[in-house]
């Protein structure tokens, strides 16, 4: 005789393992709640304010979102330190091509001396 799901017996009430319990959550955290957005979108936010009433819990957001905004910042200034020597040379490229295009009409100047002139 085969035995299927529904004939084995319940489990004892208190006697749940997490992946059950977790089984019993997952398809609840995507219901969609009549012609709502999923559960997940309102009770999230509600879940993150009531942890934040915690101290630890606000602690450790606090000092997460610091480290982010310290690595943004160390990024960026070691981009800027990488850039600037590149960025440097560029500049000086351009500016002496341009006073080197601007010299050679004058170096093509010959002055002439009149003659018409009582020096």
């Amino acid at each position: 005789m085969h035995t299927t799901e529904l004939s084995k017996p319940p489990a004892a009430p208190g006697r749940s393992t997490p992946g059950e319990m977790l089984a019993e959550v997952v398809p609840l955290v995507g219901a969609v709640a009549g012609e709502g957005p999923p559960v997940i979108f309102l009770a999230g936010p509600w879940l993150f304010l009531g942890l934040m009433l915690s101290g630890p819990f606000a602690f450790l957001v606090t000092l997460v979102a610091a480290m982010l905004v310290a690595a943004t910042v160390l990024v960026a200034l070691t981009g800027a330190f990488l850039a600037a020597p590149y960025l440097l040379i560029r500049g000086l490229r351009w500016y002496r091509a341009r006073r080197a295009f601007s010299n050679d009409h004058a170096a093509r100047l010959v002055p002439v001396r009149s003659t018409g002139v009582a020096a």
